[in-house]
């Protein structure tokens, strides 16, 4: 539906509501209290603790909407949009639904059933690009998208609260959330460094170059995060689990050897695609967006690099979840959110371009901090973390001397999906 929607509300409108997006997802990183992944953590939670997180997250959820309702206008005046604050107060009941997922997402996770999520992404995302569509052909313009986050949203409150099977109690009893919000806290506090540096340079660009300019920045955006949100999306639930589960009872041999694995399956799944999203930028745009997009390709190239690495991160970033180590993660997430919107600071005043590749730089740089800290926490050399990286060779074959082959020795390499 991407380059549906771009070529029927085109990059004023979009780069309206991507300058309202932002002030909606923060928000809703807050909105379960960081409680969805700490219930998914735990090895057995009871119904009663179930009820007590769901009424808590319920409660902030409200919260976060009607605080958000009421800061919609201050917003606009701030950003001198005066459309800004009806966007916001739109969007703003995404918030309590979000909330209201925190404890049927938290089961799935635990149990591992990650079918239910593929099965709510392809329905939800069915009926919300319906929706937009009907919307922008009608002429809605930014009430298009405006429409497609909230059926979108209500579609997965409905297919994950209905599969989970977690229905709430008339219970609440504080002390047994106590634990959760523990980890939730510094949770939701790297979530939130995360979501500044991947939302705040809209900010900072929309501000300082307007609009219309944002739109292609948020464009090229979307489709570099397309890869993230179609396989490492879905990998990084897979890998808290599992390192959530072998930091319980197994050695740090495994827990290395599982590290460099998710590295290694990452690199191989991701790598290729944001290559070839770099190299094909300005044909994808023009046959994809339209003529009217022709600005977009050159962030496109630059966020091509930073979306790979930022990928990496996230997969690092969810290992050190799995083991519990949310403080550290907490640490490398600020330095992330800070050396990005440092470097999109620095850059803005001299266009798109600069400031795509200033994004990419830093990411860079952050990725090379983040598999020191892994190596270093997992006490493994640096070395064998970075070989993730590379081709894995296996045992040489020689052929048989009775082969109707020539009679010397040949040696190859080989590649399974074993290696991996």
């Amino acid at each position: 539906m991407l380059p549906i929607l771009a070529r029927l509300i085109g990059p004023a409108e979009y780069g309206l509501v991507a300058l309202a997006m932002p002030f909606i997802l923060l928000a809703n990183v807050l909105s379960d209290g960081g409680m969805g992944y700490a219930l998914g953590r735990q090895r057995e939670v009871t119904r009663d603790q179930e009820s007590t997180v769901f009424w808590l997250s319920a409660g902030i959820g409200l919260a976060l909407t009607l605080a958000c309702a009421a800061a919609a206008w201050p917003l606009g005046a701030l950003m001198s949009q005066p459309r800004l604050p009806m966007l916001i107060l739109a969007l703003s009941p995404i918030l309590l639904i979000n909330s209201l997922t925190t404890v049927a997402n938290g089961r799935i996770i635990r149990e591992g059933r990650f079918g239910i999520f593929a099965a709510g992404d392809l329905i939800s995302t069915g009926a919300s690009a319906a929706t937009a569509l009907a919307a922008a052909l009608a002429g809605w313009g930014a009430w298009a998208l405006v429409a497609q986050q909230l059926v979108l949203w209500l579609c997965k409150l409905a297919w994950v609260g209905s599969r989970a099977g977690a229905l709430p109690r008339l219970h609440y009893r504080f002390a047994e959330a106590k634990s959760l919000l523990a980890f939730g806290g510094q949770t939701i506090a790297a979530i939130l460094a995360d979501f500044v540096s991947r939302n705040l340079d809209s900010l900072i660009i929309g501000g300082v170059l307007g609009a219309t300019a944002l739109g292609y920045y948020a464009m090229a955006y979307q489709l570099v995060r397309a890869p993230d949100m179609l396989i490492s999306g879905p990998f990084y639930l897979y890998i808290f689990t599992a390192v959530a589960k072998t930091s319980h009872n197994a050695t740090r041999a495994s827990l290395q050897d599982l590290a460099v694995t998710s590295l290694r399956l990452g690199a191989v799944f991701l790598a290729p695609l944001f290559v070839g999203l770099a190299l094909v930028a300005d044909l994808a745009v023009k046959l994809v967006l339209g003529e009217q997009w022709h600005d977009a390709i050159g962030p496109l190239r630059f966020l091509a690099a930073a979306g790979f690495f930022f990928c990496l991160c996230s997969i690092m970033a969810t290992t050190f979840m799995g083991l519990g180590k949310t403080a550290q993660r907490l640490k490398l997430s600020i330095l992330l959110g800070v050396v990005v919107i440092g470097a999109v600071a620095l850059t803005v005043r001299f266009g798109l371009e600069a400031v795509s590749g200033a994004v990419a730089a830093a990411m860079a740089l952050v990725c090379g901090i983040y598999l020191h800290t892994l190596a270093k926490d997992l006490a493994m050399p640096h070395a064998r973390l970075l070989a993730a990286f590379g081709p894995r060779r296996s045992a040489v074959r020689r052929w048989p001397a009775s082969s109707s082959r020539p009679a010397r020795r040949w040696r190859r390499r080989r590649w399974s999906w074993n290696s991996c």
